[in-house]
């Protein structure tokens, strides 16, 4: 080791180097603090044995010329000082001394002094070589982290189509986002979006955008269903990402008019179906688990169908709006959300989105967010800029053939699976049915849980209007078809070529003792969130009830 001795007095340097080079070390002598510091930069010794008192520069200039000069460094400056007051001692570490040794000098003592700073200059120097690797490996981290972004910003972007009829606000919590939001026109001439929440935060959550993205635009551009589009996108992410990892998502597709909207929901928030006046006419509830979360087997791909009026307004959120937290750990939540939406609270035309992320802003003091946070306005009205392609898919089901399917459900197949999805399925590769396929699975699944609830099993909606009736009602259901040994549903699809397009005949009879049909009344207009009948008087026409209830027809057009 390299010991720069400094010190007026030639006795007591002499006395040090004799010390020092007893023990091996390299020593160099220094009369005052001046020599000491020019020294120190021409042979930049590992330690410095520094006196305090000494003419031309004392030991306190020197040591803090010293510590500059060595920067990151860790050379420690042990002064050598008869002196023994507390402000003399004060004054020496505060010029950058590390250390002290008083006069006269024991040697046991230097040497234990020496050793102890030697083990203590040496984990420095490590944490300074790590500290180095460490930039490194941030510097290089963080131009990956800028070349993905750049990737992931231009694969998602590049294809997002910006329309008239959406509205959005994204925040991500970290350089990559969770939250994904895709928008693409319809070939029928309407709006497909998909808002989803990965699993975690930055990077590792934000892997599964690029394979839903393509998923999502690709499927879009064949103008395939809300159903298709959900479950390929589930088959995608249950291969890529790992067991603990999904998408909770909503995906929608509105019409070209504007007036109707079907979606599929799994594991989002509420989404809200606000009126034009501002009030909330219905909740968007979560209907099925998040993709990426089940089989192919188990995947629910049922959809709703949404009946709007013009001027009104979706909105669809993550859960960073909910649960972000203001500075008393309070969370923002669903009440204060909804409150927000009230008659009369657009007539100012401010925008709403901006409306609600200041109120949250507000409410939190704008300090770091805990998650990713979305929200998305979809507004009902005719979808504009979009290239239809009804007309060639008209032609299409007007030159398609006729066709029939004529299917018998008996206990066993009304016990197992999904009877109805496999029915459509069948018909899913007809000629230009690709679009209404998601329609026509909504109308039969209604058509025939009817008749299977009602006019096999007996049950009794009424049951449903009390939370309490609403579980006796579906443990009545599991009970009564795990013991059915008796029943019959048939069901009959039929295809008719027609001008403009087509229409599909949907006929279920059940052998059960029939439906009170007299009772059910045509859906309201505004009765966007019904369910059962009333959703399929507003999907198809003409829809007949005969043999006492046991048979429902509709007819549902494939010119709209």
């Amino acid at each position: 080791m390299k010991v720069l001795v400094v010190d007026d007095m030639s006795a007591n340097r002499k006395l040090l180097v004799w010390m020092l080079e007893d023990e091996g070390h390299e020593v160099i002598e220094a009369e005052n603090g001046k020599q000491a510091f020019d020294l120190f930069v021409q042979i930049r010794p590992n330690l410095v044995l520094m006196d305090v008192m000494m003419p031309v520069m004392d030991g306190y200039e020197s040591a803090k010329l010293i510590k500059q000069h060595a920067g990151d460094q860790h050379v420690p400056v042990i002064f050598l000082t008869a002196l023994n007051d507390e402000e003399s001692l004060s004054r020496c570490l505060a010029s950058g001394g590390d250390d002290f040794l008083t006069k006269p000098f024991n040697e046991h003592i230097l040497q234990a002094k020496i050793s102890a700073h030697t083990r203590i200059q040496e984990l420095n120097q490590q944490i300074t070589e790590k500290n180095q690797e460490l930039l490194f490996h941030h510097l290089q981290t963080n131009r990956e982290h800028e070349i993905v972004e750049h990737v992931f910003s231009n694969a998602i972007n590049a294809s997002f189509w910006e329309s008239g009829n959406i509205e959005y606000y994204m925040s991500a919590m970290s350089a990559f986002n969770g939250d994904l939001l895709l928008s693409a026109p319809s070939p029928s001439g309407g709006l497909y979006v998909l808002l989803g929440d990965f699993t975690g935060h930055g990077l590792s959550a934000a892997v599964g955008s690029l394979p839903v993205s393509r998923s999502f635009f690709a499927m879009a551009k064949q103008g395939l269903t809300i159903g298709d589009i959900a479950e390929e996108v589930n088959g995608q992410l249950m291969q890529l990402l790992p067991d603990h990892m999904f998408c909770a998502a909503t995906l929608l597709e509105l019409n070209s008019s504007g007036d109707e909207i079907t979606l599929w929901a799994g594991g989002l928030p509420d989404g809200l179906l606000i009126s034009s006046e501002g009030q909330i006419k219905g909740k968007i509830v979560s209907q099925h688990m998040p993709l990426g979360a089940l089989e192919k087997r188990e995947f629910e791909r049922d959809v709703m169908v949404l009946r709007v009026a013009k001027g009104d307004r979706i909105y669809l959120h993550t859960d960073g709006i909910i649960e972000s937290n203001n500075d008393q750990g309070e969370m923002f939540e669903t009440e204060r959300f909804e409150g927000m939406f009230k008659k009369g609270c657009f007539k100012d035309g401010v925008s709403y989105v901006d409306r609600v992320i200041d109120r949250l802003v507000e409410f939190t003091g704008g300090g770091n967010q805990d998650d990713d946070i979305s929200l998305v306005e979809l507004l009902c009205q005719p979808v504009t800029g979009v290239t239809c392609a009804k007309d060639e898919n008209a032609a299409l089901l007007e030159d398609a053939m006729p066709w029939v399917i004529d299917i018998s459900l008996g206990p066993d197949q009304m016990r197992v699976g999904d009877p109805i999805s496999r029915i459509v399925e069948m018909m899913g590769a007809a000629v230009g049915l690709a679009e209404h396929k998601d329609y026509v699975h909504t109308v039969l699944t209604e058509m025939y849980v009817n008749s299977l609830d009602h006019g096999i099993l007996g049950l009794d909606s009424a049951l449903k209007k009390t939370e309490d009736g609403y579980q006796d009602y579906y443990q009545q259901r599991s009970v009564r078809i795990a013991e059915l040994e008796n029943g019959c549903i048939q069901i009959n699809l039929k295809f008719a070529p027609a001008p403009g397009g087509g229409d599909i005949f949907l006929t279920v009879s059940d052998s059960g003792k029939g439906f009170e049909f007299e009772n059910v009344n045509e859906a309201d207009e505004d009765d966007s969130f019904g369910r059962g009948l009333p959703l399929i008087y507003s999907l198809c026409e003409d829809v007949n009830y005969s043999d006492g209830g046991r048979t429902i027809d509709a007819r549902y057009n494939l010119r709209s």
